[in-house]
């Protein structure tokens, strides 16, 4: 009884062993949630960003807006009405936490 395997079947088995099953992967959730000023926020700013890339900041009003103003001077193009449509939306979604008041429960004094 002869048990040597051809060389290309042994190749194919190992392969599709280190590969494994092949299964469908449900697309990434989009980090950007629904509301008004998002088309704007996806046709200027994922024009030369992935959203992730700055769906997960937070900043104040004004510092998103100096961000905003940095994307225009490195070419971003957008009306006045889109930075106005950008700042309203990435405020209101992506806030910079208040800090904790003193004496916050988590704070040394709070135990």
């Amino acid at each position: 009884m002869n048990l040597r395997i051809p060389l290309a079947a042994a190749a194919a088995a190992l392969c599709l062993a280190a590969v494994g099953p092949v299964s469908a992967q449900a697309p990434a959730a989009d980090p950007l949630p629904d509301g008004p000023g998002k088309d704007v926020v996806v046709r200027v700013c994922t024009a030369c960003h992935d959203a992730t890339q700055f769906a997960y900041a937070r900043f104040t009003p004004d510092e998103w807006d100096n961000e905003i103003a940095k994307m225009q001077s490195a070419g971003a193009e957008m009306t006045a009405e889109d930075q106005t449509a950008i700042s309203a939306y990435l405020s209101k979604n992506f806030p910079k936490a208040a800090p904790a008041a003193p004496g916050d429960a988590k704070g040394p004094s709070g135990r």
